[in-house]
C-alpha cells in the first residue's frame, strides 16, 4: 500500500512538473528544452498508465482466482473422468524386456548406411575431380594475368608517365 502510494504520488509530481516545464519553455521559445521536458511527460504517463492497469489486472485476476477455484476443480476432475484410456502405438515398444533385439539391430542398420555414404562419397570424388577442374579453369580463365604483362609496348614504367606530359606542353 505504502509503495502503490509514494509510486502514484512520484508519477504525479513529474506529470505535473514536466507538464508545466513544457509550457515554459515553449512559452520562451527553447525547443530543445521544451521538447526534452515534452519526452520526459509522455514518459511518465506511459508509466502511470501502465501502473493503473497492472494493479486493475491484478484485483482482476484475483477476484476471478477466488471465484473460480471449485469450478476449475469440478472441471478436472470431468476431464479426468471422460478421458479416452491411453492406447499403445507400438505394441513391440509396450513390453521392455523384448528390446535386447532392437538395439542391435538399429546399430547394425546405422552402419551399414554409413559404409553405403562412405562408398558414395569416394565415387563421387573420384568422378567429379577432373570435371570440376576443367570448369574451374575455363571459368577462371578471364581472370587471368596478360601473357606480355599490364606494361607491353613499354620498355620503362616512367615512359609512361612522360608520354601524356609531352603532348600537352
Amino acid at each position: 500500500m505504502k509503495a502503490r502510494f509514494i509510486r502514484s504520488v512520484l508519477g504525479g509530481v513529474t506529470l505535473a512538473a514536466s507538464g508545466a516545464y513544457t509550457f515554459v519553455y515553449l512559452y520562451r521559445w527553447e525547443w530543445n528544452r521544451a521538447l526534452m521536458s515534452a519526452a520526459i511527460f509522455v514518459a511518465a504517463e506511459v508509466a502511470v498508465m501502465g501502473s493503473v492497469l497492472a494493479e486493475r489486472l491484478k484485483a482482476l485476476n484475483q477476484r476471478l482466482n477466488a471465484r473460480d477455484d471449485d469450478a476449475r476443480r469440478r472441471r478436472a476432475d470431468r476431464i479426468r473422468e471422460t478421458a479416452p484410456p491411453a492406447r499403445v502405438s507400438f505394441d513391440w515398444l509396450a513390453r521392455p524386456q523384448q528390446m535386447n533385439v532392437f538395439v542391435p539391430v538399429l546399430m547394425g542398420a546405422g552402419v551399414l548406411m554409413s559404409g553405403l555414404a562412405w562408398i558414395v562419397e569416394r565415387v563421387a570424388r573420384a568422378t567429379v575431380r577432373p570435371v570440376a577442374e576443367r570448369g574451374l579453369a575455363v571459368q577462371l580463365d578471364g581472370l587471368a594475368l596478360p601473357a606480355t604483362g599490364f606494361l607491353a609496348g613499354h620498355e620503362e614504367p616512367v615512359d609512361l608517365l612522360r608520354g601524356p606530359i609531352r603532348r600537352l606542353g
